[in-house]
């Protein structure tokens, strides 16, 4: 990746995550907003890139990067078992009719981002004053959210958006936001939402 590229990356070989200076900037990061913000653009990243090394394919190499199973056959089955709900939830979107996502391929990025924001948000709370007073109107939580929600706005063309969902292993960015508030307790409870609201799931999935 080039400086200015708007990217990050996990390399399984080297073991180590990568952050170029373009993914440094808003909406990612800004120097000059309140730590829920951050935490929610670039927390979410870097927590992101950090959950691949335990994803479907990081977890398939070991801490100076060789392709072995370093895992028990426990917790081998456990993550197999975890994963499973998350690729069938995600097997169920339509992003456009009767195009569904393909929650094999999509897997591990799926994982990263359900992961990743988890991590971000256990950050966030471990950072600030559990009283801190609400900004705009917003309590950290959901600025933090907020903040998550706004990285990822785009717009696709229907043809873009077909190819992606055929051949891309990154889900499309409307699912990479719902698809993990959906299973988020912490979401729902910041916001407040009810039982049977759409982003709220009885059968939540989780990795980690």
């Amino acid at each position: 990746m080039t400086p200015p590229t708007v990217n990050a990356y996990y390399d399984p070989q080297m073991n180590n995550i990568n952050f170029p200076a373009g993914i440094l900037q808003p909406p990612f990061f800004d120097n000059t907003v309140d730590d829920a913000v951050n935490f929610g653009g670039i927390g979410m990243v870097i927590g992101h890139e950090l959950t691949h090394g335990f994803d479907d394919q990081g977890r398939q190499f070991d801490a100076k990067g060789n392709l072995q199973d370093w895992w028990t056959e426990a917790d081998g089955k456990a993550f197999t078992e975890r994963a499973a709900c998350v690729a069938d939830e995600y097997s169920s979107f339509t992003p456009l009719p009767g195009l569904y996502i393909n929650g094999k391929l999509t897997l591990g990025e799926n994982t990263a981002d359900n992961g990743g924001v988890r991590v971000a948000l256990m950050a966030l709370l471990n950072t600030i004053d559990k009283n801190q007073p609400k900004i705009d109107g917003f309590t950290p939580e959901q600025r933090f959210f907020l903040s998550f929600g706004q990285v990822w706005c785009s717009n696709d063309r229907e043809e873009a958006m077909r190819l992606q969902v055929q051949t891309n292993p990154h889900s499309p960015p409307k699912y990479r936001v719902n698809g993990v508030v959906v299973n988020m307790p912490e979401f729902q409870k910041a916001f407040s939402c009810q039982p049977n609201q759409p982003m709220v799931k009885a059968n939540a999935c989780r990795v980690w």
